[in-house]
């Protein structure tokens, strides 16, 4: 008896003396793995998962602001509006425009936009915009109204092609409006808008007097009507608006000078 006593001492000293963190043999120690977390093992709570990890600002795009039409109610508007055109020289028209902040009016002859589709494309791409002029500027007068509603279509298509957009606003060639237009007009959802500032410039052809003869006769609300064919208004242009500029005035759209009010078939001369 006092062997098995000995023996059961000798036993449990053997057992205290195994080195701290044994692991006893009935229980087979854990290896700790080195292989990267999958989905079905989740990482341990001290160490962030990359899902976990907050996008990196810097990288997210930001939306623009939407621009915000200018209040003609508040301020001193006029519009802008060119005839006639596209022509190529219309190029140095658009980069003048874009290096000054400017938006316009273009009325394209529809023979015009299907030669240049790529101008009236960046006329719509650059925030300006297309209204209709005629196919090929006859006098309305001396059409039916068959053949005023064919100038138009074929207008409105040739645009719709290049840009993808269809004209709200329509200008007969010479100003000329008759009952007939204004019933083809209306037909086509589309206002008249003519003009109360015109400074010849078909006919006298320098920059200088085409410029002096649009600021003597700007005023709150007009609509100015140039030519961007003619060489002597495309150099006239920086002056004009910068002339503008320094008498109060700011250059917006038709649509922008009209409060987007524009009714089919209605005619304008000025906001």
């Amino acid at each position: 008896m006092r062997v098995a006593g000995a023996l059961a001492l000798i036993s449990l000293l053997a057992g205290l003396a195994q080195p701290v963190g044994a692991v006893p043999h009935a229980q087979p120690a854990r290896q700790l793995s080195t292989a990267a977390p999958t989905r079905s093992s989740p990482l341990p709570a001290w160490l962030p998962s990359s899902e976990a990890t907050p996008p990196d600002a810097s990288r997210e795009p930001v939306a623009e602001p939407a621009p915000v039409a200018p209040d003609c109610a508040k301020l001193t508007c006029v519009a802008l509006t060119l005839d006639d055109g596209p022509v190529p020289g219309t190029a140095a028209v658009l980069s003048l425009l874009r290096r000054k902040h400017v938006h316009a009016t273009f009325f394209v002859v529809g023979r015009q936009a299907r030669a240049h589709p790529d101008l009236v494309r960046r006329m719509v791409a650059d925030g300006h915009v297309v209204g209709n002029h005629s196919w090929n500027h006859p006098e309305f007068w001396h059409l039916s109204r068959k053949a005023i509603d064919r100038q138009l279509a074929r207008t409105d298509a040739a645009v719709k092609r290049a840009a993808g957009t269809r004209p709200s606003l329509l200008r007969p060639p010479f100003g000329e409006v008759d009952r007939s237009v204004r019933k083809a007009a209306r037909a086509r959802g589309q206002a008249i808008v003519l003009w109360d500032v015109d400074p010849r410039d078909w006919k006298d052809r320098k920059a200088a007097v085409v410029a002096k003869r649009v600021l003597h006769q700007a005023r709150r609300g007009s609509i100015i009507l140039v030519h961007d064919v003619w060489p002597s208004t495309r150099h006239a242009l920086a002056r004009i608006i910068d002339g503008l500029r320094a008498k109060g005035f700011t250059l917006v759209t038709v649509p922008d000078l009209l409060g987007g009010r524009q009714r089919p078939g209605r005619v304008y001369l000025r906001g």
